[in-house]
């Protein structure tokens, strides 16, 4: 049986746009052997599972089965969903960096680690998530996630100049020069850049760019369907063959030729962004 699994998204208010990408929904059924790829990444996803739970599984085979309602911190390793019945789901996607405006903890404490939002959060996240249960629509749901996200934005909102110009050109600018001379440009040591991005982001700034880097070459060539994929690769700073293959191994766990066949396209969680008028944005 195919994979039949439908996937919606949503944008959200004005005041989270600087932070959220979008408000996504995943439902239908999918074979025993489907495995959808959860890629390391820069941002996170906090998802809030409405039939059956699901069950990732990483690299080294090993089971987890994180909590229905959770935040997906992925930095380090790929996973691969185990889908083998109908499925439901609501997903928050954070932009690079910015789940830090929305945690209590310091996002090194939640990555990787599958935090419970009834936990994390107390009373509120208990109230949140026994509301999506009783609600009679996805509108009414979606709302009562955005009432949440905009009271933990007032909360915890953690504004920094520099990590965020830093996240902004490590994520969008191809053509950096190295990391020491980077920092100096930011007016910072590299020791103290880098300490104050761990704290920030969770990740030091060549972890990240090395993920951003990736992320963007395969939405690049999934979204344009393309299947010639090393002149891109070239664009986007790889510099042969064997080291755009050695790390989509290490970050999505496949090869650029699976990752980019028709069946492929289907096997992951990759969703083009939206641009700033509101619409989706396949550029």
């Amino acid at each position: 049986m195919d994979v039949l699994l439908k996937k919606t998204s949503y944008q959200p208010p004005p005041q989270l746009r600087p932070y959220i990408d979008r408000c996504w929904t995943c439902e239908g059924m999918a074979a025993g052997d489907a495995q959808p790829t959860m890629a390391a990444g820069t941002g996170a996803e906090m998802i809030f599972q409405l039939k059956a739970p699901m069950t990732i599984v990483a690299k080294d085979s090993t089971f987890y089965t994180p909590p229905v309602h959770t935040i997906y911190c992925i930095r380090h390793q790929y996973y691969k969903a185990r889908i083998n019945h109908t499925h439901s789901f609501i997903a928050v996607r954070f932009k690079a960096g910015a789940i830090r405006h929305f945690c209590p903890s310091p996002v090194a404490a939640i990555t990787e680690q599958f935090p419970d939002i009834n936990m994390l959060y107390g009373d509120e996240g208990k109230r949140l998530t026994e509301s999506l249960y009783n609600s009679n629509s996805l509108s009414q749901q979606l709302a009562l996630i955005w009432d949440f996200l905009l009271r933990l934005l007032n909360n915890y909102h953690r504004p920094h100049t520099l990590v965020d110009e830093a996240v902004r050109q490590l994520y969008y600018n191809r053509e950096l020069p190295d990391l020491i001379t980077f920092s100096a440009s930011l007016g910072s040591s590299y020791r103290q850049f880098e300490r104050l991005f761990i704290n920030y982001i969770g990740v030091t700034p060549k972890s990240f760019q090395q993920t951003a880097r990736l992320n963007n070459t395969l939405k690049h060539l999934l979204f344009r369907e393309i299947s010639n994929y090393l002149p891109v690769a070239f664009d986007f700073g790889y510099y042969d063959q064997s080291h755009f293959i050695k790390a989509c191994r290490r970050f999505f766990g496949d090869k650029p030729v699976a990752i980019l066949s028709p069946a492929g396209r289907n096997q992951h969680f990759y969703l083009p962004s939206f641009n700033a008028s509101g619409s989706i944005d396949r550029k």
